[in-house]
């Protein structure tokens, strides 16, 4: 395999992550939209350690790119829309189409989507409102679906469900579409209709029946859920990885069930701090090198600068 380690996301976890696997000479592609970390938002950090003026968001973030380029980490500025397992390893689509494989997995994405807010979401979870389009489509063959969300993520999990039915509708929720070329062209070529408007309400006893869009009662036999980007979840899904409540569930070692794969960051955190985060993809590095080394005990000593003189402190 080309890469050793492939890292979902592009926030402080992931980047302090790949600094150590970079030093340790471990072959890492880190795969995230940069701009769409929370750091980017940031205007002012003032609780990390080693900035007593503070220091912005894009700021912080740029210079943990730099320092994971130095070690010769790669960086794709991408959305992983997809992960499953391989036989040896695991691999991931992106959202130009393109894949990647490698023998280690660490999730970082950051914080799980949560609830839309569309009236009878959570009340009709599995009963018709659904989040992983490969694992239920296969219960809606030749119905009528739609997917809501107007990202990459909503075009992929319609794309999923295509092999399954000629009726599928993505549904923005009133937010413009932002598909990427590639996704455009594969949205036509499966003939997947695009609605731009808002969902008020989901609406059924038992199971889904319609859905409200602008006071209008629209009927649909299930939707699926893909409202922003992929998020964790969505891999915990896909993977069979266990989870807590919103979060997924890691060892000590930041490690999940699934062997090969680890977490870090504020996907499986209740302390959501940059510092937090920094120490999490830290601690998820040293485990999956000493993974990949078989090895008990690993120790990132920095080089040693011949010019210095040690000398005996009395």
């Amino acid at each position: 395999m080309k890469h050793e380690v492939i890292i979902i996301g592009c926030g402080p976890a992931a980047l302090s992550a790949s600094i150590y696997l970079g030093r340790a000479n471990i072959k890492t592609l880190i795969i995230g939209k940069q701009k769409q970390s929370q750091l980017m938002k940031a205007f002012q950090i003032e609780n990390y350690f080693g900035f007593p003026d503070g220091i912005k968001g894009p700021e912080l973030l740029e210079r943990g790119l730099k320092q994971a380029k130095k070690f010769k980490v790669k960086v794709l500025d991408k959305e992983v829309v997809f992960a499953k397992k391989l036989k040896l390893g695991f691999q991931v689509k992106l959202d130009n189409n393109s894949t990647h494989s490698s023998k280690v997995l660490l999730i970082s994405t950051g914080t799980p989507l949560k609830l839309s807010g569309i009236t009878n979401e959570e009340s009709l979870i599995s009963k018709g409102v659904h989040y992983c389009a490969i694992c239920d489509g296969p219960l809606y063959r030749n119905k009528k679906l739609a997917v809501i969300g107007n990202s990459n993520h909503a075009a992929e999990d319609a794309l999923e469900l295509a092999p399954f039915t000629n009726n599928i509708t993505i549904i923005s929720n009133d937010i413009k579409f932002k598909f990427s070329k590639q996704m455009q062209s594969l949205l036509k070529k499966h003939k997947i209709k695009l609605l731009n408007k808002e969902i008020s309400e989901f609406k059924g006893k038992n199971k889904l029946e319609y859905l409200t869009i602008e006071n209008k009662k629209i009927k649909f036999d299930a939707v699926f859920m893909a409202c922003g980007t992929t998020s964790a979840l969505n891999f915990a899904e896909e993977l069979s990885l266990k989870t807590k409540g919103n979060i997924l569930r890691v060892d000590e070692n930041n490690q999940t069930n699934i062997e090969g794969i680890f977490a870090a960051g504020n996907c499986c955190a209740s302390c959501r701090q940059i510092a937090n985060n920094v120490g999490e993809g830290c601690n998820a590095a040293l485990s999956v090198i000493k993974y990949l080394k078989h090895k008990n005990l690993y120790i990132d000593y920095g080089p040693l600068n011949k010019k210095v003189k040690w000398q005996n402190i009395q």
